[in-house]
């Protein structure tokens, strides 16, 4: 069985894949904004992912030693994407809004995707 840990570090992999892959097409093709802003909007999308990661860590952490500790969680998430949507609106010629609106999303597709073909891997 596969920990937490693991999943975590595989798929911050792909992620990190993902990041340089976008950052080499846009170095080499016309499209170039709307790809930095997609490799912009995926490495939030990786911060999110690690921001997840912890808050689930600290929660299994609070059930086993029954001490609460507060976190920002979910409102830091969204804090996240929202500046990352400003970002994107103040600085127009280098990131396109639809690219770090599709980048935001980059680790949740990995999150479905990856599931399908580790059941073929352990068939």
């Amino acid at each position: 069985m596969t920990t937490m840990y693991d999943l975590a570090r595989r798929y911050s992999i792909y992620t990190g894949i993902i990041i340089l892959l976008l950052l080499t097409v846009a170095l080499v093709t016309s499209m170039s904004t709307f790809f930095f802003g997609m490799a912009f909007g995926t490495a939030l999308s990786l911060v999110n992912f690690v921001s997840t990661y912890f808050q689930v860590k600290r929660l299994a952490e609070t059930e086993r030693t029954q001490k609460y500790r507060f976190s920002i969680g979910t409102v830091g998430r969204l804090i996240i994407v929202l500046a990352a949507l400003f970002i994107a609106q103040a600085f127009p010629q280098y990131f396109d809004m639809a690219g770090v609106i599709a980048g935001l999303a980059v680790t949740y597709v990995i999150l479905l995707i990856d599931p399908i073909f580790q059941i073929k891997h352990l068939q």
